[in-house]
């Protein structure tokens, strides 16, 4: 005889049920359920209290025809997903998991902190869920149980929204920009000059990615400042905002004096705030105002 284990943890609308099959995850109320279990479907169930209707349908999964490749899925075109899965279908229990993961994967130690502090929390939530007086069926009841109840769901609630936020920026940066939106294939990448400019490309886009997420990082990586000692190679992006002339001549492939007229603009301005800006001021032609969009960034001052 085999041995098996069951344990459900509920909180408000919430339930994932941890079983020797797998976990399963379901949010509702009373007349209205969604269920995903452990083989992957999912179960939608709605009823009716008091009068017996009940419907229930599942989800069923189509096998691919031999030979034919397997449609990308939603987990291919948006890798990292999974972070606000996890943090969703546990009610903000396991909210550390992503932080923890990014933390591993960006070598970031402020990042180790928000996932101490979601582990803290979620320690909170398992206190509140254990002084919660319930019946046996794992409903609160009395007073006092209603009152711990509603702020143990409050305090979820709260979790939840705080973690999916700071997790928007933070998975762009773990996993790239082109997390659901990669560049198309160029049809000359064999060839290894293009391959190493497409690389470069790549490099760009994210250190572009970065900078927006993160711009203090940004700063301490010097990223586009090729006239300054740096480690990080950010594909050879210039910060329109904070290199000099020569840095900007030389990152673009422009003129000398085309460069001074953008360093003689920012110093009119005492910054950019867009691209177009840029090429405005600085009387720019569209030829070269292409070439210097493919290497430009705006960093804040």
């Amino acid at each position: 005889m085999g041995f098996s284990s069951r344990k459900s943890f509920k909180a408000g609308p919430f339930r994932v049920t941890a079983s020797k099959s797998g976990l399963s995850y379901s949010a509702g109320t009373k007349g209205a359920r969604v269920t995903r279990r452990t083989d992957g479907r999912v179960q939608t169930t709605l009823s009716v209290p008091g009068t017996g209707f009940r419907h229930t349908a599942t989800s069923s999964s189509t096998p691919q025809p031999t030979g034919e490749a397997p449609a990308p899925t939603g987990w291919q075109r948006r890798p990292g997903f999974w972070y606000f899965l996890v943090v969703l279908l546990s009610a903000g229990m396991f909210s550390a998991v992503p932080f923890a993961h990014a933390a591993a994967r960006l070598q970031r130690k402020d990042l180790l902190v928000r996932a101490g502090c979601y582990a803290g929390a979620a320690v909170v939530f398992g206190v509140l869920s254990s002084l919660t007086p319930k019946d046996p069926k794992g409903n609160a009841v009395g007073a006092v149980g209603n009152v711990l109840s509603g702020i143990t769901v409050l305090f979820a609630i709260a979790v939840i929204v705080t973690a999916c936020y700071q997790l928007v920026p933070l998975r762009r940066e773990v996993f790239g920009p082109a997390a659901g939106a990669d560049r198309p294939p160029h049809p000359a990448a064999a060839d290894p000059v293009v391959a190493a400019r497409l690389a470069a490309r790549a490099r760009r886009d994210e250190a572009r990615a970065l900078a927006q997420n993160d711009p203090v990082l940004a700063r301490d990586l010097h990223i586009g400042r090729p006239d300054l000692s740096r480690e990080y190679d950010d594909g050879g992006l210039i910060d329109l905002n904070h290199a000099p002339a020569g840095a900007i001549a030389a990152a673009c492939s422009i003129e000398p004096a085309l460069a001074e007229s953008i360093v003689a603009a920012r110093r009119e301005l005492g910054s950019f705030s867009s691209l177009d800006e840029v090429f405005v001021f600085a009387r720019i032609e569209d030829g070269t105002a292409a070439l210097i969009r493919e290497y430009a960034i705006l960093l804040a001052k």
